[in-house]
């Protein structure tokens, strides 16, 4: 097994990155917590410094720094709570979890993105707008950005067949969870940041 393709060892720090069009977007440094052959879960803690673009804002102010490539970046604290992120192998999406070193996960964030590229440093991927926002215990969940992914659309950042793609894997998700199927390994409600110290 080459380098670039090893596994990471619980403990290690290593990087995730955004990277649109061979430019880095975002640069977040997490710790990772279980690298194996079904997923890779890492964990974002409270006070890490990241690299994000500046002044940067949601919607056409982003898309435009992504339709030109002019964005420059900056460190930004990552504030509270922790957040786990499960990345089931293969997937076209990104669980993030707010972790309470009390409660354990209390939300579940499905971030439509690249699946993840293991690289030297950790993980490249790049975030697809559209999120699905799911309640601790899978019961409800709805929709965020549909009207941001329409916009990229319009501005010639997607085609409507990446809208059309990104629109079926989250009814994908969405049907999972219907029929009570979580598509993601659902036994990380009870993790907490404190299981760190055992690494």
């Amino acid at each position: 097994m080459s380098l670039s393709a090893r596994r990471f060892l619980p403990g290690e720090r290593i990087q995730i990155r955004e990277v649109l069009n061979g430019k880095i977007w975002t640069i977040r440094p997490v710790t990772v917590i279980e690298d194996s052959k079904d997923q890779f879960v890492s964990y974002l803690a409270p006070g890490t410094l990241i690299d994000y673009p500046v002044d940067v804002e949601h919607g056409e102010k982003c898309f435009t720094m992504w339709l030109t490539g002019e964005w420059e970046l900056g460190k930004k604290e990552f504030h509270a709570p922790g957040m786990l992120r499960i990345a089931p192998r293969g997937a076209s999406y990104e669980i993030f979890a707010t972790a309470d070193p009390e409660e354990g996960v209390s939300s579940w964030y499905v971030n439509f993105q690249e699946p993840l590229r293991r690289q030297l440093h950790g993980f490249d991927t790049m975030d697809e707008t559209l999120d699905l926002i799911v309640s601790r215990d899978f019961s409800n969940w709805h929709r965020r950005d549909e009207d941001e992914l329409e916009l990229a659309v319009a501005m010639g950042l997607y085609s409507q067949e990446d809208a059309v793609r990104l629109l079926d894997t989250c009814s994908t998700v969405e049907a999972q969870l219907s029929n009570g199927v979580v598509p993601w390994d659902r036994s990380w409600h009870e993790w907490s940041p404190t299981a760190l110290e055992a690494l």
